[in-house]
């Protein structure tokens, strides 16, 4: 199995209507919308992240509370940092609760920006 195959994993559960509104964008993959299924039944969605993908849930209207559990993987921890400030640290098991009002960026531990040579101004 390639390092790439290998992913990180959380779990998304949420906590009320306005998470119907909650777009998950990747770096990687296409955007999907989360949905609230009821308050006795809230809605779980598990989702792989790679090392060198960031995930950004962008909530659209109103104030989605959703719920992250950290689900462990060969890429260290995961760093959920939320836009209007304010960071978390996601280990195996450990769960947080969050009321977005602005955009939620997750990445791994391990993440690094893409190389790019372009970028390299002062370089030989």
């Amino acid at each position: 199995m390639s390092d790439q195959a290998r992913t990180n994993g959380f779990r998304i559960r949420t906590l009320n209507q306005d998470c119907d509104r909650l777009a998950v964008q990747s770096s990687v993959s296409a955007t999907w919308f989360c949905t609230y299924k009821g308050k006795w039944f809230p809605k779980r969605h598990e989702v792989g992240i790679a090392q060198s993908e960031l995930i950004v849930m962008r909530p659209y209207r109103g104030k989605p509370v959703v719920e992250i559990t950290g689900l462990g993987g060969p890429h260290g921890v995961l760093i959920c940092t939320l836009a209007n400030g304010g960071t978390h640290v996601l280990r195996n098991g450990s769960k947080h609760v969050f009321e977005l009002d602005a955009a939620l960026v997750i990445k791994t531990e391990r993440w690094a920006p893409p190389n790019n040579n372009s970028q390299n101004l002062f370089g030989v």
